[in-house]
């Protein structure tokens, strides 16, 4: 692992809740090419913040890197939602262009 994997771990210890460090460990992982993880906590992420828009932008793009289209297509919708409910349109713009693309 990295270093700063290892650091953000040891503060998900002191803060388990903390969504942020969830969705940074679970960039961590996805740099280590550790996929299974990657979704893990970016799910975690998620579970913390159900509106987390990263979190849902980020499991849609791995999910196309794996060939699970369907999947990156619900996470897309998923985020679309959570960008709505949150106000942010620029990533609701943006996940619908991504999920027009694999239509």
């Amino acid at each position: 692992m990295t270093n700063r994997l290892d650091a953000l771990l040891t503060l998900l210890k002191k803060n388990p809740e903390d969504t942020f460090l969830l969705y940074g460990i679970a960039l961590e992982y996805s740099a280590i090419e550790k996929y299974d993880k990657t979704k893990e906590y970016l799910l975690k992420a998620i579970k913390t913040d159900e509106n987390y828009v990263p979190a849902f932008m980020q499991l849609a793009q791995l999910s196309e890197k794996l060939n699970k289209i369907d999947d990156a297509k619900k996470y897309y919708t998923l985020g679309i939602e959570a960008a709505k409910k949150t106000g942010d349109k620029r990533s609701e713009r943006e996940m619908e262009e991504f999920l027009d693309e694999l239509d």
